[in-house]
């Protein structure tokens, strides 16, 4: 009797989503936005609401690009839709939305 692998199809997805994933943050697009919200925005925006003053050193997509493929490119390059985080800050903000899914 044949069997169906559909770890695959999982597989080229994946690799699929990842390599969209690295384009956008290799488009020279992302790095404008970066250069400009470390000139706008160079501490980190988290910790300032909390009365910490801290360097920027990521900029964090507030709405995933991933989470809505239709309207990837716009919520990626959209500077209203990024904040300057240091780095431990982007690592709570992308725990916090891997839990809320």
């Amino acid at each position: 009797m044949p069997t169906i692998n559909l770890g695959k199809k999982k597989q080229r997805d994946r690799t699929f989503n990842k390599q969209a994933h690295q384009d956008i943050y290799q488009d020279k697009r992302w790095k404008r936005l970066v250069a400009v919200k470390k000139r706008l925005n160079p501490l980190c925006e988290r910790c300032e609401g909390l009365g910490v003053v801290t360097q920027m050193k990521e900029v964090h997509h507030i709405v995933p690009f991933e989470s809505d493929f239709d309207r990837r490119e716009e919520l990626a390059f959209d500077i209203d839709n990024t904040m300057s985080v240091c780095t431990p800050c982007h690592k709570i903000l992308d725990r916090e939305f891997k839990y809320k899914k």
